[in-house]
């Protein structure tokens, strides 16, 4: 088992115990987790399971007023997320690019080969809390087969199903969203057209169900269809042939096809660089879906790199969004050479 050690780090802020800042600390990650020590005595344990989040940047102006004799040497700032808060350490002379690379390749030697993530099983039958549980299970499967055996006179009464059959599925009732679901997408299309978007969104809804349902070749079949025709409907970059083709992609993942999955996603990125924007939310969004995929498919470095990429572009538009707080805790997660898919 080897380790990484990174001297000259510098403890500004955020130790459990309130210490002050601390220098001449060396960092030392290994299997058990990161550890920062003095010469003679551990300053700092932190377990891998205990770490929320990680961060390696550049400091800021503010830093660099701040702590001007540190900031001199080019250094880096490496936040530890953890329960209690930030644990915020400067290592002196290594700028982030290479403090960055020097993490991943530690790792990446460090872990077992990769294996990726096995194919979804179906999920379990759902677990009935005695006789009266059963009959209202089959009282609800009967009213939802009933109701979607009525015509689709409108679109009103197309989004009041779909919207009951999403509520089903949410709530794990996937058979009932199912009952709903298959004549709903056959009376849309008779009703408004197979290229309609309110048709496609059922048959969206659809494939989700069965995806859900661990009837992944049933809903791989239904999206096959639906995304070239939202790209007839709205283009290759619409926003719900976007939709449509992130939720093939995972499709492909629940069956363990990561090649297509992986495809599909850097697909997905393409256009919607081309129609929101290389920096919008939306396309950090579907890269962080991309770095999700290489990560479960066992590209470990490829996935940090990415989740790198999606940090940087999120702190710089919108600080702490949900998407920069799911990158910094997926960063922890994979530099823990002990985490598997």
């Amino acid at each position: 088992m080897s380790s990484l050690a990174i001297p000259q780090v510098t403890c500004l802020s955020g130790h459990p115990r309130g210490t002050g800042e601390t220098s001449r600390l060396t960092a030392v990650l290994d299997r058990s987790g990161i550890r920062l020590r003095q010469r003679i005595r551990r300053f700092l344990a932190v377990a891998w399971p205990a770490l929320r989040g990680l961060d390696v940047r550049t400091p800021g102006h503010f830093m660099a007023l701040t702590h001007l004799r540190l900031v001199a040497g080019g250094g880096s700032l490496l936040d530890l997320h953890l329960d209690h808060g930030v644990c915020r350490l400067y290592v002196d002379g290594v700028p982030a690019g290479e403090l960055r690379a020097r993490l991943a390749s530690w790792v990446a030697d460090e872990a077992e080969p990769p294996e990726p993530l096995p194919a979804r099983p179906p999920p379990p039958p759902r677990a009935a809390d005695g006789p009266l549980d059963v009959v209202r299970a089959s009282l609800d499967l009967w009213r939802a087969a009933g109701l979607g055996r009525e015509a689709v006179r409108d679109r009103g009464t197309l989004a009041y199903r779909l919207s009951l059959a999403e509520d089903h599925r949410r709530c794990g009732r996937f058979t009932e969203a199912i009952a709903l679901l298959e004549p709903l997408a056959a009376g849309a299309a008779q009703a408004f057209g197979a290229v309609d978007e309110d048709t496609l969104k059922v048959r969206n809804a659809l494939g989700q169900a069965y995806f859900e349902a661990g009837l992944v070749d049933d809903g791989l079949d239904v999206l096959r269809e639906v995304v070239p025709a939202a790209e007839q409907l709205h283009g290759s970059d619409g926003e719900l042939t976007l939709v449509v083709r992130n939720n093939l992609a995972v499709g492909y993942q629940y069956a363990g096809q990561y090649a297509q999955a992986i495809e599909l996603h850097t697909e997905n990125i393409r256009h919607s660089e081309r129609s929101l924007g290389r920096d919008s939310l939306g396309t950090i969004g579907r890269r962080n879906n991309l770095a999700a995929t290489l990560a479960l498919a066992g590209y470990r470095k490829r996935a940090i790199d990415l989740y790198w990429t999606v940090l940087d572009s999120v702190q710089e538009i919108a600080g702490d969004h949900t998407l920069a707080v799911n990158a910094r805790q997926n960063l922890a997660i994979l530099h823990n050479p002990s985490w598997k898919p």
